[in-house]
């Protein structure tokens, strides 16, 4: 169990998941790559078909347009309502004089 300081964060050098994300299985991904050109096909099929609801034919071709072209940049907004602080460490600070 990872150790927590009085306030419940993690102390330093401690981690939440030491182990790290578990490795998804060789089958598993053999089994998932031999399905994508299905994949494809239903995204294409959907985005074609004319019973399927006009928001399921645009996300599927949002997917599309993704994979292919990736995804597109989202901006961010520069502006804030808040004061932002930078605390140095001690090294930073040496540094810094």
């Amino acid at each position: 169990m990872a150790q927590r300081d009085r306030r419940g964060r993690f102390v330093k050098g401690e981690s939440g998941n030491p182990g790290g994300r578990p490795k998804v299985p060789d089958e598993v991904k053999t089994i998932l790559k031999g399905a994508t050109v299905q994949a494809a096909q239903l995204l294409v099929e959907t985005i074609t078909s004319e019973e399927a609801s006009y928001s399921m034919r645009l996300d599927a071709a949002k997917e599309v347009l993704n994979r292919v072209y990736g995804k597109s940049p989202q901006p961010i907004d520069g502006e804030l309502d808040a004061v932002v602080q930078f605390v140095l460490g001690a090294e930073a600070r040496e540094l810094a004089e």
